[in-house]
């Protein structure tokens, strides 16, 4: 993070918010550890006088949560996590965790998004990027918003296109971390599974970089840290079918954006109730109602202007299209492909 950056995007505090909807503004009140115009380490304050909440900033990303005592619990490991060891000891280290470790997980999945945003001979991110970019209305520009960044590949499109601040926003900070990595190294370095255990040490050189108008983030995105229109746009690619509360996303996506602005929402509705609770699903259940079980039907409704279930998002859809290819490599021999709907949401003026 940069300090820059901080006073351009002005966060807000999370726990203020939720508790209070008062809008506190955090302030940089300590930096721990620095690399050229890069805050590595440091905590954000809560100046509200009842709050006092310290936010920190790890490894170059602010972490900004209500209750980060919970998502510590989770993610720990990931955050004490080295990345100094050799190819040889992480190897060695995953073969003794065996299958299904934390290490092991870690790696995978970390693995699959890297290879689908960054590697040279990998299409996958880019073709459900372009196609997003494609429907807007008119070219990014000003401070936009990367909802599920993952490793980042987004954010950077972003800045570039807009020729501005790209803030990306995740919860994983396994990724986040690895994207961060890419910001200021210029490099993706990360594992690549083969086959079981055995993976492939990727560390590739990413040229021409708008490192400078990139920042990530570390935050629940059904409750992003940031003030009412603050955004000029956002894109959310495949993951409303990926947080706890589809409909709080999209509220906080109506929240952030400026009146009249766009935001792109893509999705293959991959529902899984490891995310998602069922109740909370848009469609893929209820297949005896009127529109039987269809997601995008339901997507539809709950962002129509007339929509009767007292729900107001603040957006409506103006364009779609659908069949986008996202391919994600598993492995070697297995790779999982998605036909992905996306939809051009556009900010109501008032």
């Amino acid at each position: 993070m940069r300090h820059e950056h901080c006073e351009r995007i002005q966060p807000i505090c999370p726990l203020c918010w939720i508790n209070r909807q008062s809008v506190s503004v955090l302030r940089l009140s300590q930096v721990a550890r620095q690399d050229g115009e890069d805050i590595v380490e440091g905590a954000l304050l809560c100046p509200e006088r009842m709050c006092q909440r310290e936010h920190p900033i790890i490894d170059g990303i602010p972490v900004l949560l209500a209750n980060p005592a919970s998502w510590i619990e989770n993610q720990l490991p990931y955050v004490l996590r080295r990345r100094d060891l050799t190819g040889f000891t992480e190897s060695l280290i995953g073969d003794i965790a065996g299958a299904g470790s934390a290490l092991d997980r870690e790696r995978g999945n970390n693995g699959i998004y890297a290879h689908a945003h960054w590697a040279p001979d990998s299409p996958a991110y880019l073709n459900v990027f372009n196609a997003a970019r494609d429907l807007l209305a008119v070219p990014p520009q000003g401070l936009w918003l990367d909802i599920g960044c993952s490793v980042g590949r987004g954010t950077f499109e972003l800045a570039a296109a807009a020729g501005d601040l790209a803030v990306g926003v995740d919860l994983n900070f396994s990724m986040l971390r690895l994207a961060e990595e890419i910001r200021r190294t210029g490099r993706a370095r990360y594992a690549r599974r083969r086959v079981g255990l055995a993976f492939d040490f990727i560390d590739d050189p990413i040229p021409e970089l708008p490192a400078g108008n990139v920042s990530f983030w570390c935050t629940d995105v059904s409750s992003l840290p940031f003030a009412a229109a603050n955004f000029q746009g956002a894109i959310a690619l495949n993951m409303i079918d990926c947080v706890p509360s589809p409909l709080g996303l999209l509220c906080e996506i109506g929240r952030v954006l400026k009146p009249n602005s766009e935001a792109i929402l893509a999705t293959p509705f991959d529902w899984a109730t490891g995310a998602t609770e069922v109740a909370s699903w848009l469609g893929g259940h209820s297949q005896r109602s009127p529109h039987e079980g269809s997601s995008l039907t339901e997507l539809r409704r709950v962002l129509s202007p007339d929509c009767a279930a007292g729900i107001d998002t603040g957006l409506t859809i103006e364009a779609e299209a659908d069949g986008v290819k996202w391919r994600l490599r598993t492995f070697e021999r297995a790779v999982t492909e998605y036909d992905v709907y996306l939809a051009r949401l556009r900010r109501k003026a008032n």
